[in-house]
């Protein structure tokens, strides 16, 4: 296992060296680097007091062939002012990409590199960073509770307002649908009584006018044929036909005064003026005699 030795004189100690863990490039994260920073301040790599690490950053460049700063920083991008930095502890002030790029052209992994060079200045600065960003992030977080809460209760009152609205609107439509149909139907009684003895009579007069080719009457049943039409529309329908035999029924008939024996339900009986019905709805019984 090859080692890395850190610090100098009688405080320096030797520790694993780890080759390169491959980072992916990303944008200055210095809450990321905090967070890197604190599992290499577990590791107690650094002296408290040191403030000169030329001689741990040399070690480190002579393992992987670098034999001068200008070499590090042609091989790592930095500058000269920045490996100085470095060299005095200072690694806070370095990116994200650059302390990543140097740590991949130190092979050793980035928690290593931020434990071996930081100063206790540093150390001090980034944890009264720390505290600060989580004060900050305390407060974000209260004052955007205090934004969400009355937006979600105006969301919530307006959902409520809403559904409101369509329960009424629902009333409405089906109120006016049955007060639709209530003035159609009312419209088609009304035509109906003024139209009544029409409909009761002119069918026998057409029954007997057929009998008769050679009555006036003949000459006008054309004429009616709308009136038919009209009723069908509106699903009104005939109970018998004049002139025809069916079976007796007392919900649908009515029986005409006769001498002769009672009729019964199931008697045969003879149609003499037709009635009507819409649907099921009786509006006319239909008159007939016994045979």
């Amino acid at each position: 296992m090859l080692c890395v030795k850190t610090g100098h004189g009688p405080s320096a100690r030797t520790l694993p060296r780890v080759f390169p863990i491959r980072f992916a490039a990303g944008q200055q994260n210095v809450a990321f680097l905090n967070s890197v920073f604190w599992v290499g301040l577990s590791m107690s790599v650094n002296s408290a007091s040191a403030s000169d690490y030329t001689p741990q950053l040399k070690q480190l460049m002579q393992q992987v062939g670098l034999n001068s700063f200008a070499a590090l920083s042609r091989a790592t991008g930095l500058s000269r002012r920045q490996i100085s930095g470095l060299r005095q502890g200072k690694i806070q002030e370095l990116r994200l990409r650059q302390a990543l790029q140097l740590s991949r052209t130190l092979e050793i992994t980035l928690s290593v590199l931020v434990a071996t060079f930081a100063s206790a200045e540093s150390v001090e600065l980034l944890r009264r960073d720390e505290r600060n960003r989580s004060i900050e992030d305390t407060s974000l977080h209260a004052q955007q509770k205090s934004i969400t809460q009355p937006v979600d209760l105006q969301q919530m009152r307006l959902q409520q307002a809403l559904e409101s609205l369509k329960q009424e609107y629902q009333h409405l439509h089906t109120q006016l649908q049955d007060q639709q149909i209530h003035l159609w139907q009312e419209y088609q009684r009304s035509t109906l009584q003024v139209l009544e003895s029409l409909l009761l009579q002119w069918p026998t007069v057409a029954y007997a006018a057929r009998k008769n080719p050679e009555a006036p009457a003949i000459k006008i049943l054309p004429l009616l044929q709308p009136l038919d039409q009209l009723l069908a529309s509106w699903g009104i329908v005939p109970i018998g036909e004049v002139g025809t035999e069916i079976a007796y029924d007392p919900q649908w008939h009515q029986l005409m005064p006769t001498a002769g024996q009672a009729t019964v339900l199931g008697d045969q009986v003879r149609v003499r003026y037709v009635g009507y019905r819409q649907g099921e709805q009786l509006l006319y019984r239909a008159k007939v005699s016994s045979i």
